[in-house]
């Protein structure tokens, strides 16, 4: 896990935003059009003032620096932030500075200029209790300031104790007695030889402001910067000054910004209260927000990946105390592995790469809550079962150079899904073979390593077994882990070879939005030939506006169980994409968006006409039988040898039972095994009011509670639940001592 937490030190979360980065005071932008935009207009003031010491010059005198590269000059007009300013100070009710009452600090600064970059340095430093004199030639302060500028410096200095001592010139340094002095005496004034900062005879020099050629605005803030370099030789006798920040590297996606023209104020006094509001509300809050924009996993848990990060460490730590946090078990386990978030990060940071390491961690150390992960590892295991399993070649010779490999979940959903593509692959190439077995991507998300190797190795065995052919594939999430754990088996997308052939389906009507599955992003040829398939069907289609670039259906990952809701919102939030049903070559993006309600249909449903329907669990699984029972008997003249034993009782089950089984992964197979337990040890108590029985047992790392009818030989499901406690069992029950050693 080590190697991925270096990454994050390029994570471009809390660079500041491009108008900070410009303006000389580096004023937090972000907090002030926050506190404007909600007409919290004192706060706001509180902000400006601090960073900028005198607001009232500030505002007066600003060249609006940060115009110049609001991002919003190329979309509309930049932010207006020093009409948001000046409309600050005008509507701002408490302007007094606070007054401390703090003891006075050791250290004694002297300050040659009474122009604006000495009086800045000045007020930082009394504000924090040191003895300040500032010495000016002239009669009066800064002659070029107004009086309303000069009534600013004078409510700054409220509160502070300080020295100005007018109509004195320095001439001589050595005359002066202090542990610091900055040489602020303006354009063209002297520097008494020191360049810049200098150290001489325990006294620090610093020179700054009009002297070194800056402007006002630029003057203002050195003195407010020179302040902590003062500050800092007081404190550790070190010369430090100020350096130069880095510029800014926020990456901010402006594509989907939507044009707002800039705020004209409605009088010559500038902004009212709600144009204010509404001028600072066209802030785009200019952040490297991709993560945040195009991780479902961020935005719903409303964490950003260095949180995530420090929570995803604390978790995968080895311990063995029970008071060890593990935060991220959770969010660990809910992530869809759809790889946005590393692929859209301007830092390229593999977030989703170091979620899925953490799931091999957290296996490892017995830390991942089983039931997280039970009914996936369960169904791929049935999937490569003596069951619904077959890797067979038509010839005699028992090999072929291709393969049809529709993975494990198209031939549960409806066996015709591969039935029929099969019959013209064998039309097309009487020779392809058929090798019906999972691809091993369940252990690899549930962090399995020992099982992802020993079904890989099973896997690679079955395609050697038949020639090393190359595989056919109708699954993108297939393509995608063979590519990447075996990719010595060389791979064709079914629709590609579809396309190839020209093939086409029965049009229908309307327009039609495909949408492209999370594991396809990169496979364009693949995408390109499922539109050709679709073109040549002469069926409607539009675009999404963000192409592949959107995130997982909420399958991915096979996190529905560990966080139901949150894949529940990916479901949501990849449905309301857009207003037309769809076209997608994901099988479990189809369920997914029945569910949903949106109208959709898979390429398969145009191409072969087959049946728009959602299976349930169990009627997947018996599919997944029936498949392997066809293909034997329909392409290879055989019988199917053996067949799981029938369910030991005969179950009703209503629609919503049936909706609520689904939802848990729970199987009549499953129901069936905790009946057992209720009828066949007698562990079962029974409700006279309702005439109702209940029992529970344990189905691995779950335990499932079921509440029955007995009718004649019907056992009617009222209601069941699960849960992840374990029950100590009794060894006596109903004063009889009764076996637990159950199914």
């Amino acid at each position: 896990m080590e190697k991925y937490y270096s990454q994050f030190e390029t994570c471009r979360q809390h660079e500041k935003p491009y108008c900070t980065d410009e303006c000389p005071f580096h004023l937090d932008v972000l907090d002030f059009q926050k506190k404007m935009e909600s007409g919290r207009w004192n706060a706001a003031y509180k902000t400006y003032k601090t960073a900028v010491g005198f607001p009232e010059i500030a505002a007066e005198l600003c060249p609006e620096y940060c115009a110049q590269v609001c991002p919003r000059k190329d979309i509309d007009d930049s932010v207006q932030l020093h009409l948001l300013e000046k409309a600050c100070l005008s509507l701002a009710t408490r302007k007094n500075p606070p007054d401390f009452n703090l003891p006075m600090k050791k250290g004694k600064i002297g300050i040659i200029g009474g122009g604006i970059s000495g009086l800045s340095c000045a007020l930082r430093l009394s504000s924090k209790k040191y003895q300040v004199t500032v010495f000016e030639k002239n009669d009066t302060i800064d002659s070029s300031l107004s009086i309303s500028m000069k009534n600013d410096i004078e409510r700054q200095f409220k509160f502070e104790e300080y020295t100005l001592k007018l109509n004195t010139e320095i001439t001589n340094l050595e005359s002066l007695n202090f542990d610091a002095i900055y040489i602020a005496t303006g354009k063209n004034g002297s520097d008494f030889n020191i360049n810049k900062t200098a150290n001489m005879n325990g006294c620090a020099y610093f020179t700054g402001g009009a002297l070194l050629g800056l402007d006002t605005i630029h003057s203002m803030a050195f003195g407010l910067d020179i302040a902590w370099s003062i500050e800092v030789f007081l404190k550790t006798k070190t010369l430090k000054s100020v350096q130069p920040q880095p510029l800014s590297k926020v990456a901010t996606d402006i594509s989907h910004v939507e044009i707002i023209q800039a705020v004209i104020p409605s009088n010559k006094d500038g902004f009212t209260e709600e144009e204010a509001k509404k001028e600072a509300a066209r802030c785009i809050r200019c952040k490297c927000d991709a993560c945040r924009v195009n991780c479902d996993l961020t935005t719903f848990t409303n964490k950003w990946p260095l949180k995530m990060r420090d929570e995803i460490i604390s978790s995968t730590l080895s311990s063995g105390s029970l008071l060890h946090k593990t935060p991220a078990i959770r969010l660990i386990n809910s992530c869809s592995q759809c790889g946005l978030c590393s692929e859209t990060c301007p830092s390229h940071i593999q977030l989703d790469t170091m979620i899925k390491e953490a799931r091999y961690s957290l296996h490892k150390q017995c830390k991942t809550p089983g039931a997280f992960h039970q009914f996936w590892l369960n169904d791929m295991n049935f999937s490569n079962s003596e069951y619904a399993s077959l890797a067979k070649a038509p010839s005699s010779q028992g090999e072929c150079k291709q393969a049809f490999f529709p993975g494990c979940y198209l031939g549960g959903a409806n066996p015709e899904y591969v039935l029929a593509p099969y019959r013209q692959l064998l039309k097309e190439n009487p020779n392809t073979g058929i090798l019906l077995q999972c691809c091993s991507i369940p252990a690899n998300w549930a962090g399995n390593e020992k099982m992802l190797n020993k079904e890989l190795d099973q896997l690679r065995n079955n395609w050697i077994s038949m020639g090393k052919p190359e595989l056919i594939t109708a699954c993108s999430s297939c393509t995608k882990h063979l590519n990447e754990y075996l990719p010595e088996i060389p791979v064709v997308s079914l629709y590609e070879v579809l396309a190839s052939k020209n093939c086409s389906g029965e049009k229908i009507i309307g327009t039609w939005s495909v949408f492209d599955p999370c594991s396809a992003r990169h496979f364009k040829k693949t995408q390109e030939s499922v539109r050709t398939l679709i073109s040549n069907s002469d069926i409607s289609t539009e675009e999404f506006h963000d192409g592949a670039k959107h995130g997982c259906c909420g399958f991915g990952g096979q996190g529905s169980i560990a966080n139901p809701d949150f894949a529940d919102y990916m479901g949501k939030q990849r449905s309301l994409l857009n207003k037309n049903p769809y076209i997608v070559y994901c099988i479990n993006c189809k369920e997914v968006f029945l569910d949903q309600g949106k109208p959709v249909k898979h390429i398969l449903d145009i191409l072969y006409n087959i049946e728009d329907k959602k299976p349930t669990e169990t009627e997947r699984r018996k599919n997944k039988i029936i498949l392997k029972e066809t293909l034997l008997n329909e392409f290879f003249g055989e019988k199917m040898k053996n067949k799981p034993e029938e369910n030991k009782y005969e179950l009703l089950i209503s629609q919503t039972m049936q909706e609520k089984m689904d939802k848990l992964k729970l199987l009549e197979s499953d129901v069936c095994k905790v009946l057992e337990v209720g009828e066949e040890l007698g562990r079962k108590t029974f409700n006279a009011e309702d005439n109702t029985y209940k029992c529970y047992g344990e189905l691995g790392h779950i335990t499932c509670w079921v509440e029955y009818k007995i009718k004649d030989d019907l056992y009617e499901i009222i209601n069941l639940y699960t849960h992840r406690m374990k029950i100590k069992l009794e060894e006596m029950w109903n004063g009889k001592k009764a076996e637990i050693n159950l199914p």
